[in-house]
């Protein structure tokens, strides 16, 4: 039995030297996380180190102490008593692993997660791009309505003047003929204002093209994390002013006013019943093409322009779960694997106590105590 109780004395000897090794390793990581908190730029000053070193030395002193705790002194209490302590212990190192955790898994998942956000920050400006290039498109190929509606305005009208044949007999020539004329320059107008943010949308697209090229350069480069990052973000800006400009370019504005003048109450306005059945057999289709999703791209307009966000090193692990999924399982482990340690030593400990009480003998293998003997009587 003494050889059995020295035995456990080792290997709580062992889990206690492991321990402190997985707390100093904890309390490195943990270090690493407070400096990126006190100098994000990376500037680290006199103070910035000395918190940096106070706050590992700390928790890794910290959790050793309390290893040390639970592996020495808390089997020695009572049972009751004992297994309260323990309770208690557990759930409080439970919670402080959690947060260290979480810490040592941020630090580790820093490097994958700038990547992950870098990348997903430029994914999505891509596609917010392609879809106001697409809007674009579709703004621009209306261009054609207007010209049927110039064309068929400005003949109506001119019929209209000749003839009257759209006021019928006794209607009022001269008010159909501006109704008519009315539209026709409204399509004119919005053709004009297509073709012009036509060539300005060109060069907006032209230059975000540009910008986005660059951010991929930026990314697959072999810059410094931190400087990466800033030129990732400069150009974010500078992707935010001219999505800005190329919302404010799209004339979906100028296409709506047309679509609402082709599809007025003219009978509520004044004109003959004639006129205005004519009118409205004549542009209701031209308005329908004109409006045809065009509230998607109103809508479009209106959305939050993508950028990319300033987060924390700790963000990274909720939102890009994958690419940080390794950092988590490393982070969990240093801080679990001295947890079942402790508990391993504690059980090892406890029942080497009801054993036999440390290196004492069991009662079953007590001596038998020896007889005692009276002296002889005299004879």
């Amino acid at each position: 039995m003494p050889k059995t109780n020295d035995l456990t004395d080792v290997m709580v000897g062992k889990i206690l030297i492991l321990n402190i090794l997985f707390h100093v390793l904890s309390g490195i990581f943990t270090g690493v996380w407070i400096a990126d908190l006190a100098a994000p730029t990376g500037q680290m000053t006199l103070l910035t180190w000395l918190e940096t070193i106070m706050s590992a030395v700390a928790i890794a002193a910290g959790l050793s102490y309390g290893s040390y705790i639970a592996l020495t002194h808390i089997p020695t209490l009572p049972k009751a008593k004992r297994n309260q302590v323990m309770g208690i212990f557990v759930a409080a190192y439970v919670a402080v692993a959690i947060m260290l955790g979480i810490a040592s898994s941020s630090v580790l998942a820093s490097a994958s997660g700038e990547v992950a956000h870098m990348e997903t920050s430029l994914t999505t400006q891509t596609e917010a791009t392609q879809a106001r290039q697409r809007a674009a498109a579709s703004l621009i190929n209306r261009s054609s309505v207007m010209n049927d509606c110039v064309s068929s305005a400005g003949n109506m009208s001119v019929q209209e003047v000749g003839t009257g044949v759209y006021s019928g007999e006794g209607g009022n020539i001269g008010q159909v003929a501006t109704a008519l004329t009315n539209i026709s320059e409204g399509c004119a107008n919005a053709r004009a204002a297509i073709f012009a943010s036509r060539a300005k949308l060109e060069r907006l697209f032209f230059r975000i093209d540009r910008l986005l090229i660059d951010t991929r350069r930026v990314i697959d480069s072999d810059m410094e994390r931190h400087e990466k990052m800033v030129a990732v973000r400069k150009n974010g800006e500078n992707f935010t002013r001219l999505t800005r400009e190329v919302n404010d370019a799209l004339p979906v504005e100028a296409v709506q006013a047309v679509a609402d003048a082709m599809r007025k109450d003219w009978l509520a306005a004044g004109l003959p019943p004639s006129a205005a059945a004519a009118i409205t057999h004549n542009f209701d289709g031209m308005a329908e093409e004109l409006t045809e999703g065009l509230d998607d791209i109103a809508a479009l307009k209106e959305e939050a322009i993508p950028t990319m966000p300033v987060v924390s090193n700790m963000a990274y692990l909720a939102l890009y779960p994958e690419a940080t999924i390794a950092a988590i399982a490393v982070g969990a482990c240093i801080e679990l694997i001295p947890l079942g340690g402790i508990l391993l030593g504690f059980v090892m400990v406890t029942q080497k106590g009801t054993g036999g009480g440390g290196n004492l003998p069991r009662p079953s293998e007590v001596a038998p105590a020896p007889r005692r003997v009276g002296r002889p009587r005299k004879t």
